[in-house]
């Protein structure tokens, strides 16, 4: 048995027919697809939003109407932010009057308003522009290149910078806080691709440079060399055309990162040890791209020029190449073919995938992306008004265990409305998911949060935001590799019992049981006031309850792990100071809690 390819169709715009390209995974389970520029760069401002069916199916959600940028946009990094918000910022074509070519301008998306808001960002960093890219880094900060504007590669840039979006400040990367004058990368940024390790290191293969590459250290503000690949991964020039693309490069669950050059060669980098953090790492060879069996081969090999590439949950990679063929003074990559690397497998010759989606005739490799979705399945999206979605074969697909969101905590009581704290290990999950390259970002390294009505089977996703990280894989100690979101449940639930599970790039934790209620009717609420008489931590040291003793001296015990019931307790227990504590009837989980004195 094999895999299997289901299709289904974006809605038209006002301007005539969406041609799906860039996609996004909302943190609330939707998908933002931007439409491509297919001859009119004024249609990619265009925006629409995907949301699953009451099933969890995608290929039977619902659209939004547009939701349109203030600028039109074409080949720009992108992003999902640590508060949920998206960003993109630059375009090698655009509608910014500013600059239409190599823009420097960017945006933000409000998913909560389906709204744009310009980006501000000083002069300074106009070198940040064109068909950029980036990585938000572990601490929610962004990472980000900027394209040349002048053709000759010896005159290309190699400054990168830092946006910080929680203060919408921007600093020069790599200048180790201040105490070097002149950046520490060593080659130019054009073309090339960001990836996220475990460490919170950024490795960067070089393309100009190739084979040598290099990270960027966020603890040390620097970048440092790498050992050189094995193998020349970016591709100078074909038939004596400039051509200066790479692929796709991606994180595994074993830890390696899988570099897919543009030269149809592949090669696997192994991070230093945490004993030598500033090491260069390893590389070995990995296998190739299968033989070019075209009539008149101008590249030996199928190549990966600009091509996505995702991360599947059972741990192999779903990658595509092309035929490269002349176009005008360049070359791109027709006749797109997937192939599938297994890390486990010995073959020097990466294989087809087990079944290949029926792309319209005339694509080329640069107009697809993947993306990673939360029922494990991957969506293809092609500059065309159909989207192509893989179901991975069920018999081979299922992940290892070890790889899954694990020691879940939250409140098993939660009220319609209200916000809730997520705690557990892995749960921004183990790579970043799908790449592309210089021309976009797709990361879905946060955590999707679940429902699942164990009646009647009606899936709602509960939108997820304000992430302790957004490293990959962050550990599986408890409690110290424990990380936090904070999840939305819906005021439209049926009240009752569901099953909610954490998603991490389409792995789901272990289920756990929550109840749902209706808004706390505050005319029937109790309320108990008192001194806190002692708190209450569970066996990983988080807190869990505390005792609040009355003026008669009774003492009743109160259950939370809401973040601000846990503050207001410590606070009063340190102060000594009574609390009045408001509860629905008998229960005992706190509503709210007030200092008296």
């Amino acid at each position: 048995m094999s895999g299997s390819w289901t299709t289904f169709n974006a809605p038209d715009t006002s301007s005539g027919t969406f041609n799906a390209d860039l996609m996004l995974l909302l943190t609330d389970g939707s998908v933002l697809i931007h439409n491509g520029d297919t001859g009119a760069v004024a249609n990619a401002n265009q925006w629409l939003r995907l949301t699953p069916d009451q099933n969890g199916r995608y290929e039977t959600g619902t659209w939004s109407g547009e939701l349109n940028m203030q600028y039109a946009r074409q080949w720009f990094a992108s992003g999902v932010l640590r508060d949920g918000r998206v960003f993109a910022i630059g375009g090698e074509y655009s509608t910014d009057p500013a600059s239409t070519s190599d823009a420097w301008s960017g945006e933000t998306f409000d998913p909560q308003a389906n709204t744009w808001t310009p980006i501000s960002k000083p002069a300074a960093f106009e070198f940040v522009r064109g068909d950029c890219n980036g990585s938000v880094l572990a601490d929610g900060r962004v990472l980000i290149g900027g394209a040349s504007v002048t053709e000759p590669p010896s005159t290309w840039s190699k400054l990168t910078a830092i946006w910080d979006p929680a203060h919408d400040s921007w600093v020069q990367a790599g200048l180790e806080f201040g105490a070097v004058a002149a950046t520490t990368k060593e080659d130019p940024f054009e073309e090339e691709t960001f990836n996220l390790l475990p460490d919170g290191s950024v490795l960067v293969p070089a393309v100009r440079d190739a084979p040598k590459a290099q990270r960027y250290l966020p603890w040390l503000d620097r970048w440092i060399d790498c050992a050189p690949a094995p193998v020349t991964l970016g591709v100078g020039s074909i038939n004596g055309a400039l051509e200066e693309e790479t692929g796709p490069t991606v994180l595994l669950p074993d830890g390696r990162a899988f570099a897919i050059g543009g030269s149809g060669l592949t090669a696997l980098y192994t991070p230093p040890p945490a004993s030598s953090p500033t090491g260069p790492g390893s590389w070995t060879k990995g296998p190739s791209f299968p033989a070019d069996t075209s009539s008149t081969p101008n590249w030996p090999t199928l190549t990966a020029l600009d091509a996505p590439a995702c991360l599947l949950p059972h741990g192999r990679v779903v990658c595509m190449g092309g035929t490269t063929v002349p176009d005008g003074s360049e070359y791109y990559l027709e006749n797109p073919v997937l192939l599938e690397f297994d890390p486990a497998s010995a073959a020097t010759t990466l294989p087809q995938l087990d079944v290949q989606p029926a792309l319209p005739a005339g694509k080329y490799t640069w107009q697809c992306f993947f993306l990673i979705l939360p029922t494990g399945q991957m969506l293809l999206s092609a500059q065309d008004s159909t989207l192509f979605l893989y179901t991975p074969d069920p018999a081979t697909s299922a992940p290892n265990p070890a790889w899954k969101p694990a020691h879940i905590r939250v409140d098993t009581h939660m009220t319609l409305g209200h916000s809730y704290t997520v705690r557990g290990t892995q749960i921004n999950g183990l790579s970043q998911g799908a790449c592309y390259g210089d021309d976009g970002g797709m990361a879905s390294n946060y955590p999707i949060v679940r429902l699942t009505h164990p009646a009647t089977g009606q899936v709602v996703y509960a939108r997820s935001h304000d992430f302790s990280t957004m490293g990959v894989a962050t550990g599986t100690a408890v409690p110290h590799d424990l990380h936090s979101c904070r999840i939305d449940i819906p005021p439209y639930l049926a009240v009752g019992h569901w099953n909610l599970v954490v998603i991490a790039n389409g792995i789901p934790s272990d289920p756990v049981s929550v109840h749902i209620h209706e808004p706390y009717d505050h005319h029937h609420e109790h309320q108990f006031v008192g001194k806190i008489e002692r708190l209450v931590y569970d066996r990983f040291g988080e807190f869990e309850a505390f005792a609040l003793e009355s003026v008669s001296g009774h003492v009743r015990r109160f259950e939370s792990h809401e973040p601000h019931i846990a503050e207001l307790a410590m606070r009063a227990r340190r102060e000594h100071w009574r609390v009045a504590v408001d509860v629905d009837g008998d229960s005992h989980r706190p509503t709210s809690i007030s200092l008296l004195d």
